[in-house]
């Protein structure tokens, strides 16, 4: 019989969390000493309009309360915004310290809601007063500290991730485990960058802004590596992985995994196309998957295997017991199906 405030005790000292209240002043400054940072590698694009911009300087300036600001603490006590990204940039963009956006500094507003005067307005004809107000107003910080456990952090970010643009499971995993001995997270964004595989895989802007390209690159060498069943959610099975292989837990030779991924990337932008993994026109992610899973477990290199990959890819397009996998089975028992049918398929090619 399970002690459930012994559990929840244990859950609650795995995390350490802290909160301060700051103005933006303060906040503007740490950002220009280099203590908070926002990185449009790991970071969405700064995208609201000028209108929600104004509104939120407009909202400011009337001291309607503000939204908390979420940011991780790294092991070197900076701090990097994860949700409030767009309301932080918004008074940085406005005082033209937005280093991180350059081309969206110096904001000039439009016609507010309350305030139609607010048209024009930007920090140069602004008056001192309210220059002030702005930069004394007050905003809650949530801080995760950087030695909380990972797992505790993840679901903190998930929970307290309520911005208008919410972070994917990619952006998350990106802020974690970015203090880390293996740097996974460069890997993922080298190849997530490259030509070949942006065509390949063709990802709308939203998806490319949500690091869907590092969460595929991610999930290749998840399934590259995986040999059990699955225990636990495909998204935690992938944090998992990230998790061991940057803390140095698992052997993982990053340029050669890197080199080995970019040689199948060009074999397959050269003989099947962006089509590859687009047979009826959506991305088809099981397709990604079963590949990812199969394809290395057969062959050790691209060269000199060319027809049989070839080939063992044009079976798995068409085979029936692959495509009638049922959906009706639980996700991880269809991925899993879908794996196993595929590895069958490569090792008779």
């Amino acid at each position: 019989m399970f002690d459930i405030e012994e559990v929840i005790t244990k859950k609650r000292n795995s995390l350490k969390a802290d909160r301060l209240d700051m103005s933006f002043g303060e906040l503007m400054n740490m950002y220009e000493d280099g203590d908070l940072f926002i990185t449009p590698e790991y970071q969405r694009a700064f995208r609201w309009s000028n209108f929600q911009q104004t509104r939120f300087i407009e909202s400011v300036l009337l001291g309607i309360p503000i939204p908390p600001i979420f940011v991780a603490e790294d092991d070197k006590g900076k701090w990097e915004v994860v949700d409030g990204l767009q309301r932080i940039s918004t008074i940085f963009s406005f005082f033209g310290v937005l280093s991180s956006f350059p081309e969206k500094n110096n904001l000039q507003l439009c016609e507010g809601e309350m305030v139609a005067e607010l048209a024009n307005i930007n920090i140069n004809n602004l008056p001192i007063r309210l220059k002030t107000t702005i930069k004394r107003a007050v905003c809650r910080v949530e801080i995760v500290r950087w030695d909380s456990n990972e797992d505790i952090r993840y679901e903190l970010f998930n929970r307290l991730n309520t911005g208008a643009s919410p972070l994917s499971d990619q952006e998350i995993r990106n802020c974690i485990f970015r203090s880390y001995p293996v740097d996974l997270n460069q890997i993922l964004r080298d190849v997530a960058v490259m030509p070949n595989f942006i065509n390949l895989i063709s990802p709308s802007s939203t998806k490319k802004e949500e690091m869907f390209l590092e969460e595929l690159v991610l999930r290749y060498f998840a399934f590259k590596h995986f040999n059990d069943d699955f225990k636990t959610t495909i998204p935690n099975f992938l944090s998992d992985f990230m998790r061991v292989v940057s803390k140095g837990e698992y052997a993982f030779d990053l340029e050669a995994e890197k080199q080995s991924f970019v040689d199948l990337i060009d074999f397959l932008m050269a003989n099947n196309g962006r089509e590859l993994f687009r047979p009826k026109g959506p991305f088809v992610l099981h397709l990604f998957d079963s590949m990812s899973y199969a394809l290395p477990k057969v062959f050790d290199t691209i060269n000199g295997n060319e027809d049989r990959i070839l080939k063992a890819i044009n079976t798995l397009l068409t085979d029936d017991v692959y495509q009638g996998v049922s959906v009706l089975a639980f996700s991880t028992t269809r991925i899993r199906n879908r794996m196993d049918r595929a590895l069958e398929i490569f090792r008779s090619a």
